[in-house]
């Protein structure tokens, strides 16, 4: 069934930082565009700036334009990124390949990344930065290219140029790493065959496959898959969602586990019977993701009977509570309490990691959207490595009192090419500190506006 998936158990995890991300012919990005998350010379908030080395990195960014325009398409590219490094694909078999429908079919698409990773830089004190970028047609890989940003100039890792591979450094060095260079497949990335091998890989490319591996992208409607595993699993995690959500005002005072019977569970009984048998002891359970946002927990007890769990909301009222499966609580609710984590995780100390949130304040009061914004900033400074990157309509967020100038960015599309501006590009055009943002925006003289 298309919506039934089974969820393994994970932990909350940490990424570090992004810093530039750069396109070409990728869906409505035709033209070169770079997308940086390294400060401009803004002077409001620079106590929530990252300072880590080679220029401070702003905590967070937030992305206009008109629909369809392109803002999706810009998060999109990351979440492409992600897949193409962790999907293997047999031999033969084309790559999920969208350039511009007008101007670059047939041509390669170009995606980069700039990252922070959470791995040491042998040359400096500070963690180590990479530019990872890949060339690829439907087809095949046409180039692919790591390198180590240092102090004063760049190292490579190692290079691509179709099937032609140089190994730089430690790598070069590296027997195993040399045999799967030699061999990678024409329709294969060699991060992704190394990130899918069964050695262990260390160093900068283990850094890099972290960095992808831990990265959190929320696209519209897509719950948080880890939030009923560490409900499950966390009782302060659970406790803070349940306190969250009643500040909030949702008319919820918990979340939890409620144990129901195996035929409440709207799964099909050949697919209840398969994973019953994959759960061979008590140590072993599973999630199934059986209706929109609602979730079921199959375990295993000691006497080796198979429970099943549903998660609920507990709404308290005068004459005692009730329980709500999830998918009966509103989008607005479900919204929330799918952003809710990034919350919980931002205000642990030393955490680290980048959310890429599409359509932050979709099914949202904006009182919330902007709660969320302002309470992530209020834990972000220059030791704090985390990042919350978000496309948006919501024009309450446009107040110099919440971002910066240069966390504030465009995406306008001309001659059905999508183009990327930042907002301290329009200082000649009277947006400087303290202007009125809102309502020069909705004037159009930014763009990034219908055009009605």
């Amino acid at each position: 069934m298309e919506d039934v998936e089974f969820l393994h158990l994970l932990k909350m995890v940490e990424v570090v930082m992004l810093r530039v991300l750069h396109l070409e012919n990728w869906k409505s990005f035709h033209e070169p565009v770079d997308f940086t998350m390294i400060a401009g010379k803004e002077r409001r908030h620079n106590d929530t700036l990252f300072s880590g080395g080679k220029g401070r990195v702003l905590p967070t960014t937030a992305i206009y334009g008109a629909n369809a325009a392109g803002k999706s398409a810009l998060l999109g590219a990351v979440h492409r990124l992600r897949n193409l490094v962790f999907d293997p694909r047999a031999r033969g078999q084309r790559l999920p390949y969208d350039p511009h429908k007008l101007y670059g079919t047939g041509a390669p698409t170009v995606i980069g990344v700039e990252i922070v990773l959470d791995v040491p830089d042998t040359s400096s004190k500070r963690d180590a930065i990479v530019y990872y970028e890949i060339s690829y047609t439907a087809e095949r890989v046409v180039a692919e290219t790591l390198y180590r940003l240092r102090s004063n100039d760049e190292e490579a890792v190692f290079t691509r140029d179709g099937q032609e591979v140089e190994l730089y450094g430690d790598l070069d060095g590296n027997d195993y790493v040399r045999a799967l260079a030699r061999t990678v497949q024409v329709n294969r990335l060699l991060l992704e065959t190394l990130a899918n091998s069964e050695e262990e890989i260390n160093g900068v490319i283990a850094g890099v496959i972290q960095w992808f591996k831990r990265l959190t992208v929320i696209r519209r409607g897509a719950p948080f898959v880890l939030m009923p595993q560490r409900i499950a699993k966390d009782d302060d995690f659970r406790q803070v969602m349940g306190a969250e959500l009643s500040t909030a005002d949702t008319g919820i005072c918990d979340v939890l586990f409620t144990r129901v019977g195996r035929e409440k569970v709207p799964v099909p009984d050949e697919v209840l019977d398969h994973i019953e048998a994959q759960l061979v002891d008590s140590a072993h359970e599973g999630f199934l993701s059986v209706a929109a946002g609602s979730v079921v927990r199959v375990r295993r007890d000691e006497a080796g009977d198979v429970s099943y769990e549903r998660l609920v909301t507990v709404h308290k009222h005068d004459h005692g509570a009730f329980e709500l499966f999830l998918d009966q609580e509103s989008d607005g609710t479900m919204r929330y309490f799918n952003l809710l984590p990034i919350l919980y995780w931002a205000g642990q100390r030393n955490s680290r990691g980048v959310f890429l949130i599409d359509e932050l304040e979709d099914s949202l009061h904006p009182k919330l959207t902007e709660e969320l914004l302002r309470r992530f900033l209020s834990v972000t400074g220059e030791d704090q490595r985390r990042q919350l990157i978000f496309t948006t309509h919501e024009l309450h967020l446009l107040r110099s009192d919440m971002l910066r100038r240069d966390e504030i960015w465009l995406v306008e599309k001309h001659d059905h090419n999508s183009e990327l501006i930042r907002l301290t590009d329009f200082s000649d055009k009277g947006v400087r500190d303290g202007a009125d943002l809102p309502k020069i925006y909705m004037s159009g003289r930014l763009g990034g506006v219908p055009r009605i």
